[in-house]
C-alpha cells in the first residue's frame, strides 16, 4: 500500500489492536467472522465498494448506509469497526477491501490469544503453508480464477478437517477464496506473519536454490534477530532460478543477494 492507503491502514491496526482488552476470545471471533464476510461481500460489490470508498462521499453518509445494510445482522461492535475502516481514505477501493481483511484476521487471531490458542493456530497456518509451497497442483487449484470460491473453501476444509483448530479453518478458507490476486502461498505467508505478530515475531522469507542447514539457519536467524530486535521465524522456499546466494523479505524489506540478480545486473551493463 502507498499514500493514504499507507497511513489508514495503520490507524486501522490501532483501533483492532484496541478491541483487545474491551472483549473476550468469542465475542472478537464472532466480530472476525462479520468482518470477513462482509469484505467477502465488498469484493464481488464493484459499486457498493467503490461507494463506500469514494473520498467525496461524507462519512455520516457511509454510516448510514452501513446501518441499513448490516444493522441488526452483526454485533455493534463488528459494525463499528466496519465502519470506521470506510470512514479513512484509501488510495483504491481494493485497498480498503484488503485492509479490512486483515483487520477480521486480526480480531481471529487476537480470539485465539485470549483462548490460549495462538501458539496451535500460528503453527497449523506454517505447516498449511508449506504444503501449499510443496505441492503445485494444489497451488493451480487454488489460484485457478476459474474454479468458484466454494470448490476453493470446500477442498480447503477438506485438507483440514479434524486436523486443525476451528479458527485456522476459518483463517485459511477466508485466505485462500479471497486472494485479491495474489497466489496463494503468498496469501498464506502474509498470514503466517500476521500470526507470527501476534506473538511478538517477525517472518524472513527466504528464497534459497538449496535447502539451509541447520547451522545456516541458526546464523542467520541470530543475525536477523539483531537488526530488527525481535525474535525471527524464518519460512525458507528452495528455488533453483536463484542459482546462488539467498533472497531475504522481511516485511517490505528486501535483502536480495541472490547469484542470479548479480547475474542479470552484470548482464545489463554489458548491453548498454
Amino acid at each position: 500500500m502507498i499514500g493514504a492507503s499507507r497511513t489508514s491502514m495503520a490507524a486501522l491496526r490501532e483501533a483492532v489492536n484496541a478491541r483487545f482488552d474491551a472483549a473476550d476470545g468469542a465475542a472478537l471471533a464472532a466480530d472476525g467472522q462479520s468482518v470477513l464476510a462482509f469484505s467477502t461481500l465488498l469484493g464481488g460489490q464493484r459499486t457498493l465498494r467503490q461507494t463506500l470508498a469514494d473520498p467525496a462521499m461524507v462519512a455520516g453518509a457511509k454510516r448510514d448506509l452501513l446501518g441499513r445494510l448490516l444493522d441488526g445482522k452483526v454485533a455493534p461492535a463488528a459494525l463499528d469497526l466496519i465502519a470506521q475502516t470506510v470512514d479513512l481514505r484509501w488510495s483504491t477501493d481494493r485497498d480498503m477491501v484488503t485492509a479490512m481483511d486483515e483487520a477480521g484476521q486480526s480480531l481471529l487471531l487476537m480470539s485465539a490469544e485470549k483462548q490460549g490458542r495462538l501458539d496451535r493456530v500460528e503453527e497449523e497456518i506454517f505447516r498449511f503453508g508449506r504444503a501449499v509451497e510443496s505441492n503445485p497442483n494444489l497451488q493451480m487449484a487454488l489460484s485457478n480464477p476459474a474454479v468458484d470460491e466454494q470448490r476453493k473453501s470446500a477442498l480447503t476444509r477438506q485438507l483440514l478437517e479434524d486436523k486443525a483448530d476451528p479458527l485456522t479453518v476459518s483463517l485459511l478458507t477466508n485466505v485462500t477464496t479471497e486472494l485479491h490476486g495474489r497466489p496463494v502461498q503468498g496469501a498464506v505467508a502474509d498470514l503466517s506473519s500476521l500470526a507470527a505478530q501476534r506473538r511478538g515475531r517477525v517472518v524472513a522469507h527466504v528464497r534459497s536454490a538449496t535447502a539451509l542447514t541447520p547451522e545456516q539457519s541458526d546464523r542467520l536467524t541470530a543475525a536477523l534477530a539483531r537488526i530488527h530486535h525481535r525474535d525471527v521465524q524464518l519460512n525458507v522456499t528452495v528455488d533453483p532460478s536463484v542459482v546462488g546466494g539467498l533472497e531475504v523479505r522481511v516485511g517490505d524489506e528486501v535483502i536480495d543477494g541472490t547469484l542470479s540478480t548479480r547475474l542479470e545486473a552484470a548482464r545489463r551493463r554489458l548491453t548498454h
